[in-house]
């Protein structure tokens, strides 16, 4: 039988956000195609490269574990690391998005998404 790796996990100031229901790491390159009339597609520029982290987070009752709408808010650069499979990302850049949820049956939860660039990679 093979083993395979743990969940992910998302480090806001070197401590692990402990909330966290799930969280996506993104590269985006944003490279485009080139397309000319005679080859069809020739090839590729590069594009502008950055990073993106989408986290769902539980929300405690006795309140939010990071006050992610205030970080938003702020409008701050920040940092924020993704650790999985041996890999860790470490990243700088802002959150955006937050959202905040409440419905029947569920547990109070929050999400975000942080949009960055990659810093190092370990």
């Amino acid at each position: 039988m093979a083993a395979y790796s743990v969940p992910g996990i998302v480090l806001y100031q070197g401590t692990p956000v402990l909330q966290a229901s799930s969280c996506n790491y993104q590269v985006i390159t944003d490279n485009k195609d080139v397309n000319t009339l005679v080859l069809g597609r020739a090839g590729h520029s590069k594009g502008a490269k950055k990073v993106q982290i989408q986290v769902d987070n539980a929300i405690p009752q006795a309140g939010y574990e990071i006050d992610w709408p205030g970080i938003a808010a702020a409008q701050a650069e920040i940092a924020l690391t993704f650790k999985i499979a041996n890999k860790t990302y470490n990243c700088v850049g802002d959150v955006r998005d937050v959202d905040i949820k409440s419905s029947v049956d569920s547990p109070n939860s929050l999400s975000f998404t942080f949009h960055g660039r990659l810093v190092s990679q370990l």
